[in-house]
């Protein structure tokens, strides 16, 4: 009976499942094998009272012996099996361990091979970049070339398709004027050389320079206008004289009143230098035998006779033009004007080219000058040389044309203006100082054709806030952006810059209509826009 119990105990210690044990198997078997001990500890007790019990008779004696032998055999088989269940389970977990670094090192072969091809590709990709670089280098800057001609003619197309829609033609730069602006300045400068030779031994103003102002050569005259050519000569006093400038009372600038003192200077024991006597320390009876003074001939008390000046410059351009090989190619014509005079250039076939000269001296060694130009007043005395900053703003313009590129068309914006003006009481000065304002805040790159919309947009919303507030200031006039290279006077750059707007801030039905005409502007350039009228 016990040995079937034992039997019974080992078939359910051993649920094998193929050749491979479970851990809880394990621990069950390790459970049974002390509760066996136990019970056999229970039956060698049984066995041993039933020994005692039947020791009389012989056979009872042997068995005893019989259940001990037994039981030893099935100790042996149990201890046998454990020992082969726990061979068997660390086996296994051995095998699993060596899998597992088998398969790691598996891995990290794998990964070293891979990097090992990868170099070997880089290397080889390099040899072959190495090898096309040449070939492959030459075919890309082709390549750039193609694609930045693209560029650039679709540029041109689009600017062409721009100023087609736009403006017409008349609008662009105009080279041609340009070029025929420097021949007139080429002629005028001819003049100038051979007036200083005739005025050499006399004592009348010697003209020193010519300075090209106005709008025709700066490129934004209209093209409905007569072309007219002005320049600003600058006059030095002769020898024994002096200039001296008197800038008047007014504060505000530019002076309209100003003046020009003639004054005598000693030249005694220079007589012989300057091949004349001294006005000052000689006699009258002596004085005759020599040229009157400028004080004599062209002035008008101590001060030079703006009128009296015109008069005498006509004359020497006209002795001048007698000098000049051209005058037997061309005919000159000077008219006098009452403070300036106009040449009348006609070749023998072309058209009469007109060129207005005004004359004045500079102020110091700074680019303003004390002209005689018109002015606005009704009346204007004969000795007044009001200031006038035409060689700055030339300058200015030099200035911005040096810096922009070859498309720059801020002129051509300066001319759209002068044109939508027309029938308006806005002057040109007005919107050309709106300009120069604008182009010292705005980048010189920003005025090229293809931002030529914008910039009058801003141009136009410029003029319309400085309409609003009735203030316009002058633009060299206290104004820090003005360029280095244009030299002003002390007073420019500390004194309050003059209201260009002053009359709209006095008048508020002429503020009223100016309002009313900045909209208008903007409504004029929309439909110049649309239909180039």
């Amino acid at each position: 009976m016990a040995l079937a119990f034992i039997l019974a105990l080992l078939g359910q210690i051993l649920p094998l499942a193929g050749d491979e044990f479970h851990e809880d198997t394990f621990i069950r078997m390790r459970q049974r094998e002390v509760y066996l001990r136990e019970q056999m500890t229970e039956l060698l007790q049984e066995a041993e009272q039933s020994d005692r019990d039947h020791s009389r008779t012989g056979m009872l004696a042997l068995l005893p012996s019989l259940k001990i032998t037994s039981v030893l055999c099935v100790f042996g088989l149990l201890f046998w099996l454990i020992w082969k269940i726990e061979k068997k389970f660390w086996e296994d977990q051995d095998n699993s361990d060596e899998e597992s670094c088998s398969s790691g090192e598996r891995q990290e072969e794998e990964e070293q091979q891979e990097q090992v091809a990868e170099e070997q590709e880089e290397k080889e990709v390099k040899v072959q970049d190495e090898k096309n670089d040449s070939g492959e280098v030459e075919e890309e800057k082709e390549e750039v070339e193609k694609l930045q001609e693209q560029d650039e003619e679709e540029n041109v197309q689009e600017e062409e398709v721009d100023q087609s829609c736009f403006l017409p033609e008349s609008f662009g730069p105009n080279e041609d004027l340009k070029e025929l602006g420097d021949s007139m300045l080429y002629l005028v400068n001819i003049l100038i050389d051979i007036a200083q030779i005739v005025v050499s031994d006399t004592f009348l103003p010697v003209p020193e320079r010519s300075f090209v102002v106005g709008s025709t050569y700066e490129g934004w005259g209209l093209p409905m206008e007569e072309t007219v050519f002005r320049f600003l000569v600058s006059l030095k006093p002769p020898r024994g004289h002096i200039f001296h400038l008197e800038l008047g009372t007014t504060r505000e600038l530019p002076i309209k009143n100003s003046r020009i003192r003639v004054e005598l200077k000693c030249t005694c024991g220079q007589e012989q230098d300057l091949k004349m006597l001294c006005f000052l320390h000689t006699s009258a009876d002596e004085l005759r035998n020599q040229q009157p003074s400028l004080l004599d001939t062209l002035c008008s008390g101590p001060y030079l006779d703006v009128e009296k000046t015109a008069r005498w410059f006509m004359a020497l351009l006209q002795n001048a033009w007698k000098c000049v090989p051209l005058s037997a190619a061309c005919r000159l014509n000077v008219v006098l004007f009452k403070r300036s005079c106009r040449l009348q250039l006609t070749p023998m076939v072309q058209r009469t080219f007109l060129i207005d000269v005004m004359f004045g001296v500079q102020q110091a060694d700074t680019d303003i000058f004390l002209s005689s130009q018109e002015t606005e007043a009704a009346y204007t005395p004969s000795t007044a040389w009001p200031q006038t900053c035409a060689v700055a703003e030339a300058k200015f313009f030099k200035h911005i044309a040096a810096r922009a590129g070859e498309d720059s068309f801020h002129l051509g914006c300066l001319k759209v203006c002068a044109y939508i003006l027309v029938g308006y009481n806005f002057s040109p000065y007005e919107l050309k100082t709106v300009l120069m304002h604008l182009l010292t805040a705005t980048p010189v790159e920003c005025w090229s054709w293809r931002h030529f919309v914008q910039r009058m947009e801003d141009i136009l919303r410029y003029l319309q806030c400085c309409v609003e507030e009735k203030q316009l200031d002058h633009f060299l006039i206290r104004n820090k952006a003005v360029p280095a290279e244009i030299i002003l006077p002390w007073e420019f750059r500390v004194s309050v810059p003059p209201n260009l707007f002053q009359h709209l801030a006095q008048d508020p039905d002429r503020h009223e209509q100016a309002l009313y005409e900045t909209g208008m502007l903007r409504d004029r350039f929309t439909t110049l826009l649309t239909s180039g009228k």
